[in-house]
């Protein structure tokens, strides 16, 4: 059961990962700052799993965001 679980897991990260490019998805409730934290936990969850072109692609709209504060 655990297996399918983690699989899960994997498949919502990776369709929220898709997701998060349109701005449009966000709920209205989060802000900046919770979006750069999503994000970042995001990343954290890439990095365990050697997947470092998402983590990058990740950064890079972290710093989109703040630029355009």
């Amino acid at each position: 059961m655990e297996m399918m679980t983690e699989n899960y897991l994997d498949l919502t990260i990776d369709e929220v990962y898709d997701a998060i490019a349109d701005d449009v998805i966000w709920p209205k409730s989060f802000d900046l700052t919770k979006k750069i934290a999503f994000i970042n936990h995001m990343i954290i969850y890439f990095e365990k799993n050697e997947e470092y072109e998402k983590c990058a692609s990740l950064h890079r709209r972290i710093h989109g965001m703040e630029d355009s504060k």
